[in-house]
């Protein structure tokens, strides 16, 4: 019997519910990618398991570095943080309840970013009092069934029979808890788990009203710049979001993939390229410093993901003017071995990527390596992961993976697409250009 409670406790552990990578589990830190004040940060928001408490933030700097001061704010709380070399900036700040926040990151330049998150406070599922109740029970009534066992042997008889049906009642009474326990444990995995404390209530979708399916309504993307673009000029792009359905602008962004938005910046002839993560300058509103190398025209493509929704794609252009600027390529290309399948329209073609010898890659934006492709033309976009799982969903300091990233990708039809591969290491983030010529079925 003790055995079987050994076996019950194991099972109810282990079916305990995973953390999803797209928004933030009571039971996971948050992770965002901001580019802010000239540098890649990634802001990571530990979770706080108890309010009050303490809250501590992490702002990860990624080579290249550009030294500034940080001013970490939350409500009247304010900490100061200078980044000036690449690694885990630390900040310790504090909440005193569970629900929405903004953390407020103001940078020496002016800059100003807000990092919305939630403290999530863990709530018992519906099968835990169930699961763990019936163990309890179980443990009580084993302990009670072996007293009443070692006492019965040592009474006359009368008592001894009395003590006897008390022991086998109480012993069917163990075995029914211990089948309730075991059977809670068992449909854990099939039963929604608890909302936690603070989490964003869900919204009723109605695909009638015009929400995307299986969620709400899509995005419009309006562009715009705080000065005419030119080559070698730093400029603010800011992306505005607004509602499909009311044009309200739209302010539930969620954590999809390690950041609120995605931002693939690429010239009309691929040689610039850019995987930025704007910052939240007002709801709605998103805003990314860009130096443009190349004049003429430039492709926005946004990825980001909607509460109670899934993600979407939105895109955009601007022009540039100017001069040609810097090298002909994107920053940070690395030299990799590349190996591309057979490459045939509507087929899976598989890419294989070998970084080095080492397994020694870090995690960049909740995954071991991204794969951006785009047509010559511009009118299709892409993006895919390395097929590596991600187990645990590390942060960015932990060194474990690769050197080889393998990536599937099914192309929708025959043509030159250009693609970038990007991985990290040394919290330094590479970038491997790719040209894939697509043939069709039978060409």
């Amino acid at each position: 019997m003790v055995r079987v409670l050994l076996l019950v406790l194991l099972a109810v552990i282990a079916s305990a519910p995973p953390a999803s990578a797209h928004g933030v589990s009571d039971t996971a830190d948050l992770q965002l990618a901001q580019s802010f004040a000239g540098n890649e940060l990634t802001v990571v928001v530990r979770r706080t398991p108890d309010v009050p408490g303490p809250l501590h933030v992490d702002l990860i700097a990624h080579d290249p570095v550009r030294p500034v001061g940080i001013d970490v704010s939350l409500a009247a709380q304010r900490t100061r943080v200078d980044v000036e070399r690449r690694g885990t900036h630390p900040a310790l700040l504090s909440v005193d309840r569970a629900g929405p926040w903004e953390l407020v990151l103001t940078a020496d330049t002016g800059e100003r970013a807000t990092v919305p998150f939630r403290v999530l406070t863990p709530r018992f599922g519906a099968w835990e009092p169930v699961a763990y109740g019936g163990l309890s029970l179980a443990g009580f009534l084993l302990a009670t069934t072996l007293v009443g066992a070692m006492t019965g042997r040592r009474g006359g008889s009368a008592v001894s029979g009395r003590r006897r049906v008390v022991v086998a009642v109480s012993g069917a009474a163990t075995g029914l808890a211990l089948t309730v326990a075991v059977t809670a444990a068992l449909l854990s995995s099939a039963i929604p788990p608890a909302t936690p404390e603070g989490a964003l209530p869900t919204q009723r979708v109605d695909p009638a009203d015009g929400s995307a399916p299986g969620g709400r309504p899509y995005v419009n993307l309006a562009l715009s710049t705080d000065r005419p673009p030119v080559t070698g000029v730093e400029f603010e792009l800011r992306l505005s979001l607004t509602d499909g359905n009311t044009g309200r602008p739209v302010d539930d962004l969620v954590a999809h993939h390690a950041a609120l938005t995605h931002l693939v910046l690429t010239s009309a002839d691929g040689r610039f390229f850019r995987h930025l993560h704007p910052v939240r300058a007002a709801p709605g509103g998103l805003a990314v410093r860009v130096t443009p190398e190349r004049p003429g025209r430039h492709l926005v493509h946004a990825e980001f993901e909607r509460a109670d929704s899934g993600s979407q794609l939105v895109s955009g252009a601007f022009e540039a003017s100017g001069a040609v600027l810097g090298p002909a390529g994107p920053a940070g290309v690395a030299e990799a071995d590349v190996r591309i399948g057979d490459a045939v329209a509507g087929r899976a073609t598989t890419l294989d990527v070998t970084t080095g010898e080492k397994a020694d890659l870090q995690p960049w934006l909740g995954m071991a390596g991204h794969l951006v492709l785009r047509d010559e033309a511009g009118g299709f976009f892409g993006h895919v992961h390395e097929m590596t799982g991600m187990s645990g969903r590390p942060d960015e300091t932990v060194a474990r993976f690769g050197p080889t990233l393998r990536f599937t990708f099914t192309f929708p039809r025959p043509g030159r697409y250009l693609g970038w591969v990007q991985y990290q290491r040394d919290l330094t983030v590479s970038t491997v250009p790719v040209t894939i010529d697509v043939r069709g079925e039978g060409g």
